[in-house]
């Protein structure tokens, strides 16, 4: 449902990946621009809105930010009156998203071949794979955590 998010990597980059109201799915560098500090600290969940916990940026979940505490005194001249700080220019990075199969694929590089194209003739052996049953194909995928109460030579023994 909208505001669905879970947080994973792109190679070794920090992403957030969120389910929008439209249905589609949105990706975004884990990194607030304003510090670098993570946005989302959590695995996974439903949220309405993500917020910096350094100095409390506040983002949408399609990656936009929305709010910044003290933005008239941090970031415009008292003389001029005019900011000139654009909230626009100061979300985390956006990658493109497109969905094959019920497979999110995102990139970094707007000029990079479309999925479609990027593909090719791997299209049939994918479809293959996923339309071997009507009912589809679960994916059982993601991080698992378990907490242990052991020290560290449990794993050696």
């Amino acid at each position: 449902k909208a505001g669905d998010f879970m947080t994973t990597y792109m190679g070794e980059d920090p992403v957030v990946m969120v389910r929008q109201k439209d249905g589609g799915i949105k990706v975004f560098l884990n990194q607030c621009r304003h510090r670098g500090m993570r946005i989302v600290r959590s695995d996974g969940g439903n949220a309405k809105s993500f917020v910096c916990s350094y100095h409390g940026w506040g983002y949408d979940t399609g990656g936009n930010l929305v709010s910044v505490p003290f933005e008239k005194e941090a970031f415009c001249s008292k003389k001029e009156g005019d900011c000139g700080f654009e909230k626009a220019d100061w979300g985390p990075l956006q990658a493109r998203v497109e969905t094959y199969k019920g497979l999110v694929f995102a990139n970094w590089d707007a000029k990079a071949p479309d999925l479609e194209t990027y593909l090719s003739d791997a299209g049939p052996y994918i479809d293959t794979m996923f339309d071997r049953t009507a009912a589809g194909t679960e994916v059982i995928g993601g991080m698992q955590k378990w907490v242990i109460p052991c020290n560290w030579k449990f794993a050696a023994e």
